[in-house]
């Protein structure tokens, strides 16, 4: 059991009660470190949480389960929340729901996972698909040009829509099936969109909401797939 979230055992063990794994699933990351790495085995480290979480690095282990990394960025702004300042956030689009565990139960995968176990201090990674009957949405990356993302995780998806009061592009939107890892708290759905600087920085200076339900945050895509990962949902594109 990880001490960085506590595993929704009921949820996973349901994977296996399906007729079906159904796929593909994009597992999002909320990520929070530690200001310096602990190792469990007691070494010296003089590095931070997320560059342990940087080693951990897991695209080869993905790869062997037809599953890749989709989006990786650093969080800039957080607009809402609670006391979990996230740092970085994180896609890993997986072949179904199964491939993540046979990923986990891999003996290299658990030897190169003590980087991140050693980094994290908390994380909620959630079960998320595509809204179904939304349009393709424009083939446009956060990681191309200058532009940052938005990102809106709601307890209800009838929650207020932050981006239909700002310019931006919508690249995603996912109902949250459940969470895999993490604290009590369930989530409806996952939104992301474009936004340019400037309109980061208005909302910025809005200044920050506390809410126990929903997080709102912009971050700096370095790796952004999300939209063209829906253009087919029937394999993992890479």
């Amino acid at each position: 059991m990880p001490r960085y979230g506590q595993l929704n055992e009921p949820y996973v063990a349901s994977w296996f009660a399906r007729d079906e794994p159904g796929g593909p699933m994009w597992a999002l990351n909320l990520m929070k470190y530690r200001e310096r790495a602990e190792y469990a085995d007691g070494r010296e480290s003089s590095i931070s949480g997320m560059e342990a979480d940087d080693e951990y690095a897991p695209h080869e282990h993905l790869r062997k389960v037809g599953s890749r990394l989709i989006m990786m960025a650093p969080v800039v702004h957080q607009l809402v929340g609670d006391e979990h300042v996230w740092d970085r956030i994180a896609i890993a689009q997986y072949r179904d729901r199964v491939a993540m565990i046979e990923m986990s139960s891999n003996a290299d995968f658990q030897k190169d996972e003590d980087h991140k176990e050693a980094g994290m201090d908390f994380t909620i990674v959630m079960a998320t698909f595509p809204v179904g009957g939304d349009p393709v949405p424009p083939q446009e990356s956060g990681a191309d040009g200058d532009r940052l993302m938005l990102l809106q995780v709601v307890g209800e998806a009838a929650a207020p829509d932050v981006a239909a009061d700002v310019e931006s592009t919508r690249i995603g939107r996912f109902a949250i099936e459940d969470r895999i890892l993490g604290d009590d708290r369930t989530f409806a759905e996952a939104r992301y969109d474009l936004i340019s600087r400037s309109v980061a920085d208005e909302l910025a200076a809005r200044g920050a909401t506390h809410s126990d339900t929903d997080y709102v945050v912009i971050a700096d895509p370095k790796l952004d797939d999300i939209a063209r990962s829906l253009t087919d949902t029937s394999q993992v594109l890479f």
